[in-house]
């Protein structure tokens, strides 16, 4: 009886059509051959949508590239297979010697800023997570507007007046001002009797 052998990390990107962008990108940077061989690997795949969404001529220039390609799809690579059972919050040294943020979260598992899609696949020698979003290395998501408004969350409150707060302080003033008056006049000299 021959058992059927199981696809390497290689194959299973080629035979997915929602990441055929990717297989494509990791022929070109020579990393097929890598993720072909023997050992444990985990790839986070950008579906072909993640490289449609990237701002345009980036992709051009990523293609003409062969050595900054490879930088961002080794940043995309662990050395070791991981399920997503297996991810906890924190970081994870990838390829090319940075480190990725995972996070577990309501709705999945993040990668930096890409969340995981679809199910996972398992292969000879490793994993392949589908990802909603291109990774580079040192990118930070720019914050949204709301993010970045003054809350309780923000540790930055706004002053707020209100008609009570403004009332309160007028009236302390003015208890402050007969305070004083009526220090004042303990403090006056007292005249004598004699004159």
């Amino acid at each position: 009886m021959i058992l059927p052998t199981r696809v390497t990390i290689t194959d299973g990107v080629r035979a997915t059509k929602s990441i055929s962008t990717c297989s494509h990108l990791l022929a070109i940077a020579g990393l097929d051959e890598l993720l072909r061989a023997e050992g444990d690997y985990t790839l986070f795949a950008p579906t072909d949508k993640a490289f449609d969404d990237l701002p345009p001529g980036v992709l051009g220039s990523l293609q003409a590239d062969p050595v900054k390609l490879r930088e961002v799809l080794e940043y995309h690579i662990l050395s070791v297979g991981r399920e997503l059972s297996q991810l906890r919050n924190g970081k994870l040294a990838t390829l090319n010697g940075a480190l990725i943020t995972a996070s577990v979260t309501d709705d999945g598992m993040q990668i930096d800023h890409a969340s995981t899609r679809g199910q996972p696949m398992r292969c000879s020698n490793g994993m392949i997570h589908q990802i909603d979003a291109v990774l580079f290395p040192g990118f930070t998501r720019e914050l949204s507007a709301t993010a970045t408004k003054d809350s309780a969350w923000s540790g930055r409150r706004r002053e707020r007046v209100t008609t009570a707060a403004t009332n309160a302080t007028s009236a302390t003033s003015t208890a402050s001002a007969a305070v004083q008056e009526a220090e004042a006049a303990f403090d006056m000299p007292k005249k004598s009797k004699s004159a």
